[in-house]
């Protein structure tokens, strides 16, 4: 495997990374504040992330010009979307949480393009009206009267908010690695949101009845679903763009399904069935395209 599609791989695998989050995100709220539980997650990760940065870039401290961007990546990215996510874990399914997360790539196309002029195809937009088909069956367990009436589950709202969120942070993100490279976004995102969220947490870092499963599920989210998938993420985003690589967490239902039966005994039903079949077929319509330009790669990561 060479060129474009070793991102589209590392994209495949954020999306699964991301889904054992939602998952793992299951054993830890209870325990813990959303507020608490962000800042736990990315102290962790940003202890992991040092070294490799100082690997890979030789250096810690980005230029003065990527402050800016950094900062509104750990706004978004850290703090408001791991809020939104974790409060809709505790009102809501982690299977419902991975479906709605699908609508990521419809929130980073309609930014990229009112900010950054990202212009899609038909075919494009055809995939995408095709995936947020498929989530707004799932949401509104096939019955369109529920969506008109309003009665949605009020964890499903806020990740529809988390949904909005991530849309900006992966904006902010193509502007911040335009002078610094993913691994550096990374950790200074890191850092920024917990520094955003320190004031509010410092005298509340408090656990209740922590078990094996808490500290498990914590390393997973804080190494896999933080450093390795967001890793993943940005190198892809730098790559292949904000738009292509937000529709590779169409696939985020799918894992999500999968390890919700397998870890949460969740069974998945004939309308989650449908409308990630939905999904898959958006997927499909949107990246199977032929290129009309040659896209250059960075090679100097």
């Amino acid at each position: 495997m060479s060129g474009v599609w070793v991102f589209y791989l590392l994209l495949l695998c954020t999306s699964m990374l991301w889904a054992g989050n939602f998952v793992a995100g299951k054993f830890l709220v209870g325990h813990a504040s959303p507020m608490v539980l962000t800042d736990m997650r990315w102290m962790a990760a940003i202890v992991c992330l040092l070294p490799i940065v100082w690997w890979k870039d030789k250096k810690l401290l980005p230029p003065k010009k990527a402050l800016w961007p950094l900062f509104l990546m750990g706004v978004t990215g850290v703090v408001l979307f791991n809020l939104f996510m974790f409060l809709a874990l505790e009102r809501t399914s982690a299977d419902n949480v991975g479906l709605l997360s699908a609508l990521n790539p419809v929130a980073i196309a309609i930014v990229s393009f009112f900010l950054l002029r990202e212009r899609m195809t038909r075919r494009q937009v055809l995939g995408m009206i095709v995936s947020l088909f498929g989530v707004i069956v799932v949401i509104s367990h096939g019955d369109p009267v529920r969506l008109l009436r309003l009665h949605l589950n009020v964890g499903d709202l806020y990740m529809l908010c988390a949904v909005a969120v991530w849309g900006l942070y992966s904006v902010t993100g193509r502007w911040a690695m335009k002078s610094v490279s993913p691994y550096m976004s990374t950790l200074w995102s890191g850092i920024f949101g917990v520094l955003t969220l320190l004031p509010f947490t410092a005298t509340s870092l408090k656990v209740a009845d922590p078990e094996p499963s808490f500290w498990f599920a914590t390393i997973y989210v804080s190494v896999g679903a933080t450093v390795l998938a967001m890793l993943f993420w940005n190198i892809g985003v730098q790559r292949v763009g904000g738009t292509k690589s937000g529709v590779f967490l169409n696939f985020n239902p799918i894992f999500t399904a999968l390890l919700s039966f397998w870890l949460l005994g969740e069974a998945m039903t004939g309308v989650q069935l449908s409308g990630t079949i939905l999904v898959i077929c958006g997927v499909y319509l949107f990246t199977a395209i032929p290129r009309r330009k040659k896209m250059g790669v960075v090679t100097n990561m």
